[in-house]
């Protein structure tokens, strides 16, 4: 008996297996356009697409190759003119350009118009009448096509080259025009010395007019403006001004002193700033002070008479009388000096301005100055204003006297230029000498070939191999499937739990008919002491004890007890993994169940050898046994429930409750416990089974997978939330062991060590 009764050990996944299905989500970093290449990325896609891309290569480099050794050789011939003299001062014509604008160049000729010129018609019009002679067939356009001229870097020299296939035709061209260019710079450069000499002389003419113009201009301006020397009537005025200024600084130091004395007499006198300047205007009247002084009689008397004679007697009303008379004229004098503004002044006030004479007078002898320091500051301005004017008018002065000697000095300058420039005309009128030297003899010497055959077929080489490459490129970016594990890493952002090698025998058989498979096809069977080891088999089994290592140890507090094992599409291996993973498992000790979910097309009990007739269809819908749906393999501790007869709705037995119970039921009673499912694209099954196992163990066969429905798969996970414990690099090429990130460690080595 394999199990006890289902109904007694039915229990829920423990609360750690719970918590693993949320800690492993799936976070797909997936970006279609931006995927990363590395060094061993671009390594392997040339070894995937040699082939392509050397075939290319080869076949497109021979046929230009042969095309470029069927072309006859190209020669050409270089001759070199020296076009201006070595010595910087030794042609000095060129002093004449935009002299009438009295603007001199550098002297440097202007290579690129002198290159104009030289193929221009004027100029290669007689020589090709010359060349025509000899060679007929030859137009004027392939003429001025295979020719060049240029300015050798930074040197004074014209470089003249012809290409053709003839070298013959080459050397009498290059003498043609060789003989031409001279011929033509020599007249030319004879009647440019007679242009220039006139022209020259025509300017010397001008300039000394414009020099006697100018001493006059500037003999009548001195004589206008009174002016002899500029600087001397600058430096006296400066020092006028400077007097002045300091003059007004001092004056108005003297009036802020004063002003601030008034203040204080002002103050002592308790007047506001008003009655400071009536009691000033007041105090400048002699009738006015005597009035006051009478009142003030008066009063004295009226109090001494009033306290001898009593209020009622007639000569104190005599003096009262008297007094109103004296304040009458008082206040008519105080109207005649102030105007208005007299009307509401009191006699109290009026009489009350000489009680303290001292400080009033001093009040007004203050008032008095510092209206004699504001009339002289104020005649102290108008003469600095004057001064200002006479300098100013004294600088406009001096700049006008300043640009007619400026002028006058550029025009002697001219002046001695021409001069000197008419008579070394006149030297080179005599010479009758052209500035142009042939430095190279026309010969042989001179034919190079210019085909550059090695050259082209080394770059045609590079060019190909370039195109071949892109070709291959191109081709597997084409191809949607994964070839590499860096390539799925870098697609897919989930866990790597294993690498498992290719290998070829298992590819063989994956391609055979299933009902030729024979009992025991894997050798899972414990091998006899006479059969030798069989390195591949050994290399994928230690990759798939790895695997099963790494899905343990996921989860920290408890072990993997039930997986799904799915795969995006068929023949991705992952009915392979599973009965290998098992087989790790199982000689680790473990007893090991592999389910067979995948009812259209099971396989699982081919792999084995075993029979298919009673499976886990037969246990959900016809209620059999646990323990007779159970097989036992020649391998120790592994064990499967093969698919069963076909149903007519597979889904709806996964999806049953009896399917859920039997799941429970399973993982308690064995270690691990493996679900080969159908492919995810297409099919829901692997969907139904995840959330009652700890999660998804996802195949990516390399080479065969499409990336699309991969991704879209893993999409369609994570919408669903589904737990998935990673992905497995199934069928990976020249992989000889584990990868650490910098290599791959070769077991070969190990092996024979």
């Amino acid at each position: 008996m394999y199990l006890n009764n289902p109904k007694n050990n039915i229990d829920s996944i423990s609360p750690q297996t719970q918590e693993l299905g949320k800690l492993i989500n799936l976070n797909s970093g997936m970006s279609e356009d931006t995927e990363e290449f590395n060094l061993r990325e671009l390594l392997n896609i040339f070894r995937r697409r040699g082939l392509i891309i050397f075939g290319t290569a080869i076949t497109l480099g021979t046929i230009l190759s042969t095309w470029i050794l069927l072309k006859p050789p190209i020669y050409q011939g270089t001759f070199k003119l020296l076009v201006e003299p070595l010595s910087s001062d030794g042609n000095k014509l060129d002093l004449l350009n935009d002299l009438s604008q009295q603007k001199w160049n550098t002297g440097e000729l202007d290579y690129d118009s002198q290159i104009d010129v030289l193929k221009s018609p004027s100029v290669m019009d007689p020589i090709f009448q010359d060349i025509k002679s000899r060679y007929p067939d030859l137009t004027k356009g392939d003429l001025i096509q295979n020719l060049t001229l240029q300015r050798a870097v930074k040197t004074k020299i014209l470089q003249v080259g012809y290409k053709d296939e003839s070298e013959e035709k080459i050397l009498f061209i290059l003498n043609n025009l060789m003989t031409g260019y001279l011929d033509y710079q020599a007249k030319e450069y004879i009647s440019n010395l007679s242009q220039a000499q006139e022209f020259t002389e025509e300017q010397i003419n001008r300039v000394i007019q414009e020099v006697a113009l100018l001493e006059s201009q500037l003999e009548s301006f001195q004589k206008e403006k009174n002016l002899i020397d500029p600087a001397t009537q600058n430096n006296v005025l400066a020092q006028q001004s400077e007097f002045l200024n300091k003059e007004i600084e001092d004056t108005e130091i003297q009036l802020d002193g004063m002003t601030q004395l008034a203040k204080n007499l002002q103050s002592q006198l308790d007047l506001t700033p008003e009655e400071g300047v009536i009691v000033t205007r007041l105090n400048q009247e002699q009738n006015y002070s005597k009035l006051i002084s009478q009142i003030k009689d008066i009063e004295s008397q009226i109090a001494l008479e009033s306290i001898r004679l009593g209020e009622q007697h007639p000569t104190l009303r005599s003096l009262n009388a008297k007094k109103q008379e004296l304040v009458s004229l008082l206040y008519n004098e105080t109207r005649k000096i102030l105007g208005p503004k007299a009307e509401n002044l009191s006699l109290d006030f009026l009489t009350s301005i000489s009680n303290n004479l001292a400080i009033t007078q001093k009040f007004f002898d203050t008032n008095s100055e510092i209206a004699v320091l504001k009339a002289k500051r104020d005649s102290l301005n108008d003469a600095n204003q004057k001064f200002n004017k006479e300098i100013n008018v004294l600088s406009t002065t001096n700049k006008e006297y300043y640009q007619i000697q400026r002028e006058l000095k550029t025009a002697n300058d001219s002046l001695n230029r021409l001069l000197a420039l008419n008579e070394n005309l006149q030297i080179e009128v005599a010479k009758q000498a052209s500035p142009w030297k042939l430095l190279t003899p026309i010969n042989d010497s001179l034919i190079k070939d210019i085909s550059g055959t090695a050259r082209k077929i080394g770059l045609i080489a590079f060019g190909s191999l370039c195109v071949g490459g892109l070709i291959g490129l191109l081709v597997d970016k084409l191809d949607s499937a994964f070839h590499s594990v860096e390539e799925l890493q870098n697609t897919l952002d989930l866990p790597c739990l294993g690498i498992i090698p290719y290998n070829s025998k298992l590819e063989l058989m994956s391609k055979r008919q299933t009902g030729k498979l024979k009992k025991g096809t894997f050798k899972f069977a414990q091998k006899s002491s006479e059969e030798k080891n069989d390195q591949d088999e050994i290399i994928n089994l230690d990759s798939y004890i790895s695997l099963y290592t790494n899905i343990n140890l996921l989860s920290s507090d408890t072990s993997i007890r039930s997986i799904v094992i799915g795969a995006a599409e068929a023949s991705e291996g992952k009915s392979t993994t599973s009965i290998y993973l098992a087989r790790a498992a199982a000689m680790l000790g473990k007893r090991v169940l592999v389910v067979d979910v995948d009812m259209r097309k099971p396989k699982v009990h081919q792999y084995l050898g075993l029979k298919n007739t009673t499976g886990l269809s037969n246990l959900i819908a016809d209620d059999v046994p646990i323990n007779d749906a159970i097989q036992e393999s020649k391998i120790e501790n592994l064990s499967i429930i093969s698919a069963g007869s076909k149903p007519p709705n597979p889904t709806r037995i996964i999806s049953s409750q009896k399917m859920q119970t039997l799941m429970k039921t399973l993982r308690q009673n064995f270690d691990f416990v493996i679900y080969d499912t159908p492919p995810l694209m297409g099919f829901s099954d692997a969907k139904i089974l995840i959330p009652f196992t700890e999660g998804l163990v996802f195949i990516v066969g390399l080479g065969k997978t499409h990336r699309p429905n991969v991704k879209r798969v893993i999409n369609d996970l994570q919408m669903s939330k589904m737990s998935v414990l990673g992905m497995v690099a199934n069928g990976v090429k020249n992989y000889m062991g584990g990868y650490y990130g910098y290599g791959y460690y070769d077991y070969n080595q190990y092996y024979k060590e």
